[in-house]
């Protein structure tokens, strides 16, 4: 079944994006636009938030309304500019998976090199199977759906902090193969260009990163899809050929993919995305 993603952008006054998936919702914007913020019904709904910094990081989470949260960060935290929050579209999170959600983020972003401010470990309170099954889901969603569509990587140190929250931007631009690929998303870029090496050049050459089964992130061609034990689907489809990609890397990984490329190829390749 194909996964149905809707992208609001508030206005062109604001940097307030929404991304709804179900059954989740994201926001990612700006703190400058917190008025604007209130208007927003997702942000009265429970969920996770991550306030943003230069190079600092806190994680929370609302039962009851994010907003409410926001406002009171507003006051005693004056060192973040962006917030990326999220929850589910009909607001049916537990305390306890909140909790689980909570933790597993305070647990992946305590072992990157962001100042995380956060004292705990969080919450630890019992969740059963389904609710953890529930809330891993929404997580992995979370995730996926920032990776895919707005090139976050919420645990690069190198891209986060320079978070774009219009999604809209075309500054991504690859010269490669005699040609300049473009576009609004680097996984798109990255994908188009690995189209056009696998219908145009030896596949002899690129043997090192080809799989006879699925792709991984090593052998990143194969020749099946790739899908997620969550159920997300890792890879894109090479139209017209037998190949899939592995495009869920993140934009330092697909640099350093396509310079791997280039350099089996024998290739020039300039590279801003």
């Amino acid at each position: 079944m194909p996964q149905h993603i809707f992208i609001n952008q508030e206005s062109t006054n604001d940097h307030i994006s929404i991304f709804y998936v179900e059954p989740a919702f994201i926001v990612v914007a700006n703190k400058d636009d917190l008025a604007k913020i209130n208007l927003l019904e997702e942000s009265h709904k429970p969920g996770i938030y991550i306030l943003i910094g230069n190079t600092k990081r806190y994680i929370g989470q609302a039962s009851g309304a994010i907003f409410s949260r926001l406002q009171q960060h507003n006051i005693n935290k004056n060192w973040w500019n962006k917030i990326i929050f999220f929850g589910r579209d009909d607001a049916h999170l537990s305390k306890a998976q909140l909790d689980y959600i909570e933790g597993q983020l305070i647990k992946e972003f305590s072992q990157t090199d962001f100042e995380l401010e956060n004292n705990t470990v969080g919450n630890k309170s019992y969740i059963d199977k389904l609710g953890k099954m529930y809330a891993s889901s929404l997580l992995s969603l979370t995730k996926t759906t920032l990776s895919n569509i707005a090139n976050i990587n919420l645990l690069d140190d190198n891209q986060l902090h320079q978070i774009d929250t219009k999604v809209n931007s075309d500054s991504n631009f690859v010269v490669f193969l005699g040609e300049h690929f473009s576009g609004n998303s680097a996984r798109k870029v990255f994908s188009d260009i690995m189209t056009k090496v696998i219908k145009t050049e030896r596949l002899d050459k690129l043997a090192p990163i080809i799989s006879d089964d699925e792709p991984s992130t090593v052998q990143f061609i194969g020749t099946s899809e790739r899908i997620s034990h969550q159920g997300v689907k890792l890879t894109k489809t090479i139209a017209g050929t037998s190949y899939h990609v592995y495009a869920n890397f993140s934009k330092d990984a697909m640099i350093k993919k396509l310079q791997l490329v280039a350099q089996l190829l024998n290739k020039d390749i300039d590279i801003n995305i």
